[in-house]
């Protein structure tokens, strides 16, 4: 970026050249250590995009010279421009009177920057409202075209520009005063010009510096901060989507717009007005907030006219593999926001991140009342599909969950184009602008806020109003009505009646709000830009990750899992815990923390892991399968072992202040044996617990034999295993199964009819999932459908699945693979898993270089079988 007047006449020049540093040596020849960028040229032009200039003084007619943008090539070297130098960030809407704002000296001084404070230059009538610095330090001479920084950070070389200096005023100082450095005020048109340089459009020719008597407006406090098309640091990625290069006309094809048509069909009005708010997390109106002095809440209204650039995002949470019995349409709110692929929305990320169970996800923009029936909602612009699997959410939001990440409650998507092959603005026009909100500056004036409601099919209007700040982190806004279904609504500051400056949408502090009459946005600042650009430039999407609970070279002497709710602050809400046997024979319980995660040790206000056993012979030797249920009634559940000689056994009520027996001639009071030593126990490969039996406990068993048949076991309880229901007779097929855990992946069931699934994972690495099994037993297989495919699953060891996230499902998996890495799959479903979250990384040695099950040397026992166990060979 430079002055107009640096590049007057150069559009068609020969040659024009960027330095980003110049510096003398002792001898006094000049050097160039970051090398030269040659600017690019566009046939007989180079890429340079102008502005017009600004009024200098109140009542000149002399005017300041505009800005420019110019593209330019990598270096002699292979390097890309911010390969070499920190960039700065473009800053637009800004703040006129500005403290500390930096200007450089002359490149190749040894001279102190101009460093002062900003002021508006500005006539009557003027067509832009110029920018003065008064310099109150440093004496040297300027060149035209430097940058004026503001919140220069001198570590990194950072900051943000909110002008560049003109050549057209004197930029040294003289004898009546300070150094007055003059530049045009960074507005939207300075903006929009970034934004054309970006997308490479073609560029025209240097406009002359002529004010045009248009009348200046003041722009609200704040900051439009707009990142470079690469963020200082960080390397693109490859997108591999085949889209256009930047300047080139975007078009849909053939395959985007039979997408398009299918969504459409599928996305009715009648099942758009069927669907129900994702968030249900705000109290009802008048619910006490948890904070003191809360104001009224701004009045508000819905607009049946509907608003371009807001709609509902729309999901599909259609699990069930059957034809669409489980199909539960739901939906946030969403808005478009600018960008180079015209296809970018956002929403709140915690209507995305707790269930990976979403099909069929679609924004509808503009969504009002149908004119001839207003009973009914209508999409002016159509359908605009999301791409698969071009949801960006910050990957420390997935790692932290909606509570401990709630100040990154924010996703981006891409969308596809309409069936009429449009793009999302082509046909909405330009989207709203993406700004960012400094910590110190989350009080904003004139700004809008917008959502739908329950049912309603009018976006529901607040403001302009003000935005308040909360603890450094939110913005805050009071307006009354927000009920679930806002989530994701935008925060729009100067909304003109079609679109703003979006600096927010609603999420964070508890997803959103304590109450309907206030509503809560995660700050936005560089980090909203990062998954912004992520989302533009196509890149991988971020993924979640955990590394408290260890190394990979401890969990690979992990044998065996149970889950169920043992931790009595789990017993609450009949949240999933896991409890682990170790290869030594010590026991443990992990709280699970409902983020698909546990708490390891001990933490201040948090449950603690907890030895149940310490290491032993009696657990270590003899105990050969365990898993959990609620066999004995209580709150907590019940760990079932069976024994490497047939004996079953129950402890009832596990909680954290549970010792379980260490030696033979140990025995707990209430312990159950359920099928004495040397029975036909010993040949049971696999337990599976779950709720298989038409009541609301899981006390009914699905077991493995060694010659391949499956029995059921239902209400299992004190008095022993009864009603026993042979579900395959022996056969080759089912000796060939590893691993099995039962749980509620199609999500179908309720305290009313449960009904429970088996998953099964086999040695060939195969994962299915037989649904219903009550109704069904093992005869429906549904084949999940895995990212990593059948080769990695031959090195998955243990598996238990549970209720380990925000849902009533157990649908998360967990998994320990041959390498020791522990990974969780949330809200896993019928056909296919879910999305992973690393709990603890892997070793060095590449899971896909490790031999498949058979033979591992590190594995205590040479074969897996059992549901979270090994078989033992003796």
């Amino acid at each position: 970026m430079t002055s107009t007047d640096c590049v007057a006449g150069g559009e068609t020049g020969e040659k024009l050249v960027y330095v980003p540093s110049v510096r003398k040596t002792v001898k006094g020849a000049i050097e160039t250590p970051d090398g030269k960028f040659v600017v690019q040229r566009q046939g007989t032009r180079n890429r340079v995009w102008s502005g017009p200039g600004a009024a200098t003084s109140t009542g000149s007619t002399e005017t300041v010279p505009g800005t420019a943008f110019a593209v330019v090539d990598k270096g002699g070297d292979g390097k890309e421009l911010e390969d070499t130098s920190p960039a700065l960030r473009l800053l637009t809407g800004s703040d006129r009177v500005q403290n500390n704002v930096r200007l450089p000296a002359r490149p190749g001084s040894q001279a102190e920057p101009c460093v002062g404070i900003t002021s508006e230059a500005a006539s009557e009538g003027a067509s832009a409202v110029g920018l003065r610095l008064d310099c109150q330090t440093g004496a040297g001479r300027f060149t035209a075209g430097a940058a004026l920084i503001s919140r220069y950070d001198a570590a990194s070389g950072t900051g943000d520009i909110i002008g560049v200096a003109s050549a057209s005023r004197e930029l040294h100082p003289s004898a009546a005063g300070p150094a007055a450095v003059y530049s045009p005020y960074f507005g939207s048109d300075i903006q929009n010009l970034y934004d054309e340089a970006v997308r490479g459009s073609k560029p025209a020719a240097t406009p002359p510096v002529t004010p045009v008597p248009v009348k200046p407006s003041h722009s609200a406090p704040g900051t439009s901060s707009s990142p470079s098309p690469n963020a200082p640091g960080q390397q693109p990625k490859a997108s591999g989507s085949g889209e256009p290069p930047a300047g080139a006309e975007l078009k849909a094809t053939p395959e985007q717009i039979a997408a398009a048509k299918r969504a459409e069909a599928y996305w009715t009005p009648e099942r758009i007005a069927s669907a129900v708010p994702v968030d249900n997390g705000k109290s009802k109106d008048g619910a006490e907030s948890p904070e003191r002095g809360a104001v009224a809440g701004a009045p508000s209204h819905f607009e049946n006219k509907g608003v371009a650039t807001v709609g509902v995002f729309l999901i599909t949470e259609d699990d069930d593999p059957q034809s669409d019995p489980g199909a539960r349409p739901q939906f946030c709110t969403g808005s478009s926001v600018t960008s180079p692929t015209k296809s970018i929305v956002i929403t709140a990320a915690h209507c995305l991140s707790d269930n990976d169970r979403f099909k069929h996800l679609a924004f509808v923009p503009g969504w009002k009342p149908d004119p001839a029936n207003p009973s009914r909602g209508t999409a002016p612009y159509g359908v605009f599909p999301i791409q698969q699997g071009k949801v960006y959410i910050d990957g420390r939001y997935l790692t932290l969950g909606p509570v401990k990440g709630d100040d990154l409650d924010f996703a981006f998507l891409r969308s596809g184009p309409n069936a009429k092959g449009q793009f999302l603005e082509d046909a909405t026009g330009t989207g709203n602008k993406l700004t960012t909100i400094h910590f110190s500056e989350l009080a904003q004036k004139n700004v809008s806020l917008f959502g739908f409601p329950g049912d309603s099919k009018a976006p529901l209007v607040c403001g302009p109003t003000t935005t308040s700040g909360y603890s450094d982190r939110f913005l805050k806004i009071a307006c009354n009505g927000y009920a679930p279904g806002v989530s994701g609504g935008p925060f729009l500051r100067n909304f003109d009646g079609k679109r703003g400056e979006i600096i927010g949408v609603i999420g964070g502090y508890k997803t959103g709000g304590p109450t309907n009459d206030v509503s809560y946005s995660s700050q936005f600042d560089g980090e909203v830009t990062r998954l912004f650009n992520q989302a533009v430039k196509n890149e991988t999407p971020d993924q979640g990750t955990r590394s408290e609970l260890g190394t990979a070279g401890l969990w690979k002497h992990a044998v065996g899992a149970a889950a169920g709710t043992f931790h009595t602050s789990s017993q609450q809400n009949g949240d999933s815990d896991l409890i682990v046997r170790w290869d030594d024979g010590e026991v443990t319980l992990y709280p699970g923390d409902q983020n698909f995660g546990f708490y390891p040790g001990c933490q201040k206000d948090m449950p603690c892991e907890t030895q149940l056993a310490k290491p032993n012979d009696l657990f270590k030797k003899y105990a050969d399968l365990i898993t959990a249920g609620d066999y004995a009634g209580g709150a907590a559940y019940d760990l079932l072992v069976k024994w490497v000689d047939g004996e079953v056994t129950i402890y009832p009520d596990i909680d954290q202040n549970t010792k379980l027996p260490t030696s033979l001639d140990q025995h707990l009071p209430n312990e159950i044996t359920v099928a004495p030593a040397d029975s036909v126990w010993k040949y049971a490969r696999g337990i599976a617990t779950g709720k298989y039996g038409g009541n609301r406990w899981p006390d009914d068993l699905i077991v493995r034999w060694n010659d391949g048949e499956i029995t059921k076991y239902v209400d299992v309880d004190g008095a022993g295993l009864h009603a026993e229901e042979q579900l395959a007779a022996p056969n080759d097929l089912w000796q060939s199964a590893a691993l099995i855990t039962g749980g509620d992946f199609d999500g179908d069931s309720n305290d009313t009819t449960p009904n429970h699934d088996l998953l099964v994972v086999w040695k060939s690495g195969k994962v299915s999932m037989y649904p219903d099994v009550r109704a069904g037993g093992v005869q429906s297989e549904t084949v999940v459908s895995t990212a990593e495919g059948n080769d990695t699953w031959t090195h998955a060891r243990v598996i238990a699945a549970g209720e380990y996230g925000m849902n009533d499902w157990e649908d998360d998996l967990f998994v320990r693979w041959s390498d020791g890495e522990v990974t969780m799959y949330g809200n896993t479903q019928a056909s296919a898993m879910g999305r992973e979250y690393v709990l603890v990384p892997p070793s060095p040695l590449l899971r896909a270089a490790a031999p498949p099950i058979v033979g591992r040397p590190e594995d205590p026992c040479a074969v897996v079988c059992g549901p979270e166990l090994y078989r033992r060979t003796h």
